[in-house]
């Protein structure tokens, strides 16, 4: 995907504890090919607190830099724990 590009991934019957605890962790996997040839990149990753349940979303950013957030709030949205740090070019 672009620069502040979406994409989306369904994944029937992933599941997370409905509470949140310290240490929650899970490993992501993610492909930045170069030109014909795939570059696998995976990495362990905090998931961040939450309050109640949702979906699973998975932000990328520059040098490898992931997070992953539980919410009900879609990312477009100002509520959204990630918030944009620029707008979108």
């Amino acid at each position: 995907m672009d620069r502040w590009g979406a994409g989306v991934a369904n994944i029937c019957c992933a599941k997370i504890p409905r509470i949140w605890y310290a240490g929650m962790k899970v490993r992501v996997r993610w492909d930045m090919p170069e030109g014909h040839t795939h570059v696998v990149k995976e990495k362990v990753v905090d998931v961040e607190r939450y309050d109640t349940t949702g979906s699973i979303y998975i932000h990328f950013f520059p040098n490898d830099e992931v997070r992953v957030v539980v919410t009900s709030v879609v990312p477009y949205n100002p509520a959204h724990p990630i918030k944009l740090t620029e707008q979108p070019q």
